[in-house]
C-alpha cells in the first residue's frame, strides 16, 4: 500500500511539474539558509573543541575591582595560584607577542606565545615532532628552545623532517627547534607560529599584569568548586600584598565558552532568522497545497497519502536546500569578517551533522506540511463537494489559508524589526566621529625588540627615521606609537593627581595609555583642545609631561584648568612616578572599539619613556599606499634589519572595526527581504484564489452596477484586512525577538519607535502590491462570462 500510494505521489509530482518545481524552490530557499547558518553555528558552538576532556578545561584570569571584568594575570599571582590551589591538576600561563625570525628565509615578522611549563600536557595535545619543552627549560637561561607551528615548519623549513636540532633566531637570540605543533594545533584568542618558555622567576617580583591563565580541573571538580577555590587564594593574596592586590578577585570561565565569546548571541540571532524564514516558507508552500486540494488534486486521498506527498516534497527541497546551502556557505565564507575568531569561521564547511539537521528539518517540514491539507479534506463528503464544483472544500479551506497568511505577516514583521533595528544600528556606528582622522593615513609595525643596547636606543632610532619620513615627498606629519586604536588591547596603568592623598590600596583609578612620539598627533589628525603636545623640547633629563584626554581631563578637573597640574602615574621601569606634569588636553579617541565610548587616556612621550611595540604612522597627500616602498627605504636606510609588518591604512582600521557588524546587518537584511517577499507571495496566492472562488459573486456585483474601482477596493480589503492582522501579531512578536538583539545594538533601543513605525509601512506596501493584480484581474470579470462559468 505504501509503495502504492509512493508511486501515485511520484504521478502527481510529474502531472504538475511547474506547481512541484515552486514548491521545491520555495522550500530550497528555507532550508539552503537553514544549512549554511547551522554549519556555521555547529562550527562555532557544537564541535569538540580539539583538546583531551575539553570540559575540564578552564581560563583564570583576575577581576577588576574597577570594572568587575576579567583582566590578565600577574606573574607572582600565578606562581601563588599555582602553588596553593586544590582544585587543578595543571595549570599554566602564556603571554602572546609578536618576535621577528631568521633562518630558513628572509626575515619575518611572526606571532609568538611564550608559555609555561604544564601548558601543552593540560591541553592534552601532542607534537607533531619533537617533543614538549621540559620543566628545566621554563627557568631563566635556559629557555633558548622553540617550538614551530605546521605552517611555519612548511613554510621557512621545507618540512624538513630532521628540523630537531637545528636553531632559528628569535630577535637577534639563537633558539634550538626542538618541536612541530600539528596543523590543526591553535589555542584560543591566539594566532602562533612559534612558541617559547614563559620562565618566570620566581625571585623577581613584577608589578604588571599580562599572563593568560588555563587550567585542567581535577577530576570531579566543578566549576562552582574551582572558583571557590581560586577566591579563597585571592583572598589570601589581598592580605599578602593589599597595595597591589587590594580588591583584586579572580574569575574561572569554561574554555569554550571563553572561546566562543561575542559570537554566541549574533550566531544565535541568525540561527533564529532563519528559522523564521523556514516557517514562512512552509506556510506559503502549505498555502500552495490547500490551493491545489481545492482544485480537486488530492481530493480523492486521504491523510496518509498526504502526508506521504507532502515528504516527498520536502525531502526533495531539504536536497535542494543542500546544494543551496552550499553555495550559500561558499559565498558566506567569502563575506565572513576575519576577525581572528578562534573556531577559523571563514573555514567552516558541510559535516555529517550538518546534513543530519537537514535531513531532520526536510522530515519534519514534510510532516508540517501534511497536517494542513490532511487536516482539511479527512472528514469531508468528497462527492457532494466535488459535485458542487470545489467550493464545499475551498470553502472549508479558507479559513486555514488566511490563517497561513497571516503567521507569514507576522513572522516577517518579526525578521523586518529585527533587520531594521541592525540597519540602524549600522548607521549610528559608520556615523561614529572615532576622535581621529583616518583618511590618508598610512601605518606599520616596526620590529626593533631586542635589537638596542637599552629603550633610549630604540626611541632614537625611532626618531632618526621619523625625521627621514617627514622628508618624503607627499607626507604631511609623522610619528609613532606603542600601540593603535581600534587595533589592539590598549594598556592601562593606575594613577592620581599628586595634590591629593595617595588612594587607599586597590582603590586607584585606571587610565589607559600610550606612548608616543611627537608627531603623533598631527599624523591622526587628533585635535589639540588646550596647552600643546609632545615636541622636541620634551626629551630625557627635563621634567615628565604628559597629554591628558579630554575625558580624563573633566574627570579629574571639572572645574580647573588641567594645564600644570601634576599626576602620579605607576608605569614604565620606574614604577610609580608622583611628577607627570600636563602640558596638554587632546580630543578623545575610540581606542577599543567604535561602539564603546572614548575612556580616559593618557599620553606618555616617547622621548622620555621609551616603550615597544612601535607602530609608525604618516599622513599622506595622496594615497597611502603610493609610500609604503619609498617609507620601508627609509626604516632601513637607518637601520637595515629592522623588519616591516603589518602595514594598513587607518581606514582599514575603521572599517574593520564595523566589519562584524556589517556582516550581521547584511545577513539578517537579506533574510528579512526574502521573508517580505515569501509573504508576498502568500497574499497573492490567497487573494488570487478568493478571486477564483469569488468569480460568481463578483460577476454579480459588476452585473448590478458595481463599479470598476469599488471591486478592485473590495478585493484590496481582504488583503490589507489579512496583512493588518499580522502585523499587529508580528510586533508584539517583534518587541520580544529584538530584545536578543540589545547586546548587538549602539545607541538604538532594541524598541526603536522609528523601526517599529517604518516596519508596518514596507509590509502594507508589500501587501498592496501583491494584492494589486488579482484586484485588477477581479474588476475585469465579465458579468455573463461569470454567470457561465457557474
Amino acid at each position: 500500500m505504501i509503495l502504492h500510494d509512493l508511486n501515485f505521489a511520484l504521478r502527481m509530482l510529474r502531472k504538475t511539474p511547474a506547481f512541484s518545481f515552486v514548491v521545491v524552490t520555495v522550500l530550497a530557499l528555507g532550508m539552503g539558509a537553514n544549512t549554511a547558518i547551522f554549519s556555521v553555528v555547529n562550527q562555532a558552538m557544537l564541535r569538540r573543541l580539539p583538546f583531551a576532556d575539553p570540559d575540564r578545561l578552564v581560563m583564570v584570569w583576575e577581576q577588576s575591582p574597577q570594572s568587575g571584568k576579567a583582566n590578565v594575570v600577574n606573574p607572582n599571582n600565578f606562581l601563588d595560584w599555582k602553588a596553593s590551589n586544590r582544585s587543578f591538576d595543571l595549570l599554566a600561563s602564556m603571554v602572546a607577542f609578536q618576535v621577528s625570525i631568521n633562518g630558513g628565509g628572509d626575515p619575518e615578522v611572526i606571532d609568538n606565545v611564550a608559555v609555561s611549563d604544564g601548558f601543552f600536557a593540560a591541553l592534552g595535545v601532542q607534537p607533531l615532532l619533537g617533543r614538549w619543552f621540559t620543566p628545566q627549560e621554563d627557568t631563566p637561561g635556559n629557555d633558548r628552545v622553540a617550538i614551530l607551528s605546521e605552517s611555519l615548519w612548511r613554510r621557512r623549513f621545507g618540512g624538513d623532517p630532521h628540523i630537531l636540532g637545528r636553531t632559528i633566531q628569535v630577535n637577534t637570540r639563537d633558539f634550538e627547534i626542538v618541536g612541530v605543533m600539528p596543523a590543526n594545533f591553535r589555542f584560543p584568542q591566539t594566532r602562533a607560529d612559534l612558541w617559547q618558555p614563559l620562565a618566570l622567576d620566581p625571585a623577581q617580583v613584577s608589578m604588571g599584569r599580562y599572563l593568560s591563565t588555563v587550567g585542567r580541573l581535577r577530576e570531579g571538580v566543578t566549576l562552582a568548586a574551582a572558583r571557590a577555590d581560586m577566591e579563597r587564594i585571592a583572598s589570601e593574596l589581598r592580605s599578602e600584598r593589599p597595595d597591589f592586590n587590594g580588591k583584586w578577585g579572580v574569575q574561572v570561565i569554561g574554555l569554550r565558552q571563553q572561546a566562543i565569546g561575542d559570537l554566541r548571541r549574533p550566531l544565535l540571532v541568525l540561527l533564529g532568522a532563519v528559522g523564521l524564514v523556514l516557517l514562512i516558507a512552509s506556510a506559503n508552500v502549505a498555502n500552495l497545497l490547500l490551493m491545489r486540494a481545492a482544485l480537486g488534486a488530492t481530493a480523492r486521498r486521504m491523510a496518509r497519502q498526504l502526508l506521504l506527498e507532502t515528504t516527498l516534497f520536502a525531502l526533495l527541497g531539504g536536497a535542494a536546500g543542500l546544494l543551496l546551502g552550499i553555495f550559500l556557505l561558499r559565498v558566506l565564507t567569502v563575506i565572513l569578517p576575519d576577525t581572528g575568531d578562534y573556531f577559523a569561521l571563514k573555514e567552516t564547511h558541510l559535516d555529517a551533522l550538518v546534513f543530519v539537521f537537514t535531513a531532520a528539518v526536510s522530515g519534519l517540514t514534510g510532516i508540517f506540511l501534511g497536517i494542513a491539507p490532511a487536516l482539511r479534506t479527512t472528514g469531508i463528503a468528497l462527492n457532494p463537494a466535488l459535485h458542487a464544483g470545489g467550493r464545499g472544500i475551498a470553502g472549508h479551506g479558507t479559513l486555514l489559508r488566511r490563517a497561513l497568511v497571516v503567521c507569514e505577516v507576522a513572522l516577517s514583521v518579526m525578521l523586518l524589526a529585527g533587520a531594521g533595528l541592525l540597519i540602524r544600528n549600522f548607521a549610528r556606528l559608520t556615523a561614529v566621529d572615532p576622535g581621529f582622522d583616518a583618511g590618508h593615513v598610512l601605518s606599520m609595525q616596526l620590529a626593533t625588540a631586542r635589537r638596542f643596547r637599552d629603550d633610549f636606543a630604540m626611541a632614537d632610532f625611532t626618531g632618526r627615521v621619523l625625521e627621514r619620513v617627514r622628508t618624503l615627498p607627499g607626507v604631511e606629519a609623522a610619528g609613532t606609537s606603542h600601540f593603535l586604536p581600534l587595533g589592539q588591547i590598549i594598556p592601562g596603568t593606575g594613577f592620581w593627581r599628586s595634590d591629593s592623598p595617595k588612594p587607599a590600596p586597590g582603590n586607584q583609578p585606571v587610565t589607559d595609555v600610550l606612548v608616543v612620539m611627537p608627531g603623533y598627533f598631527a599624523a591622526m589628525g587628533i585635535p589639540t583642545l588646550r596647552g600643546r603636545v609632545f615636541d622636541s623640547q620634551d626629551r630625557p633629563g627635563v621634567p615628565d609631561r604628559v597629554v591628558i584626554n579630554q575625558t580624563l581631563a573633566r574627570r579629574l578637573f571639572p572645574h580647573d584648568d588641567p594645564i600644570g597640574k601634576v599626576l602620579a602615574v605607576e608605569w614604565g621601569k620606574r614604577g610609580q612616578n608622583p611628577g607627570y606634569e600636563i602640558v596638554g588636553v587632546v580630543g578623545d579617541v575610540h581606542q577599543h572599539s567604535i561602539d564603546k565610548p572614548a575612556e580616559s587616556e593618557i599620553f606618555l612621550c616617547d622621548l622620555q619613556q621609551p616603550t615597544g611595540p612601535i607602530f609608525l604612522v604618516a599622513r599622506t597627500h595622496g594615497s597611502p599606499a603610493s609610500l609604503v616602498k619609498a617609507i620601508t627605504t627609509e626604516v632601513h636606510s637607518v637601520r637595515g634589519d629592522i623588519p616591516i609588518s603589518d602595514v594598513r591604512t587607518m581606514d582599514e582600521y575603521v572599517a574593520d572595526s564595523v566589519a562584524a557588524p556589517r556582516f550581521q546587518t547584511t545577513l539578517l537584511a537579506g533574510f528579512a527581504v526574502l521573508a517580505l517577499l515569501l509573504a508576498g507571495v502568500g497574499i497573492f496566492g490567497v487573494i488570487s484564489q478568493s478571486v477564483a472562488e469569488r468569480t460568481r459573486e463578483i460577476g454579480i456585483r459588476r452585473a448590478l452596477g458595481a463599479e470598476h474601482a469599488g471591486v478592485i477596493r473590495l478585493v484590496l480589503g481582504q488583503g490589507l484586512v489579512l496583512a493588518g492582522i499580522g502585523i499587529a501579531i508580528g510586533e508584539a512578536g517583534a518587541l520580544a525577538f529584538t530584545r536578543f538583539l540589545h547586546t548587538l545594538l549602539f545607541g538604538v533601543p532594541p524598541t526603536d519607535p522609528l523601526t517599529f513605525a517604518a516596519v508596518p509601512v514596507f509590509m502594507i506596501a508589500t501587501a498592496v502590491a501583491a494584492t494589486y493584480w488579482p484586484a485588477r484581474r477581479a474588476a475585469r470579470i465579465d458579468p455573463m462570462e461569470a454567470l457561465r462559468h457557474e
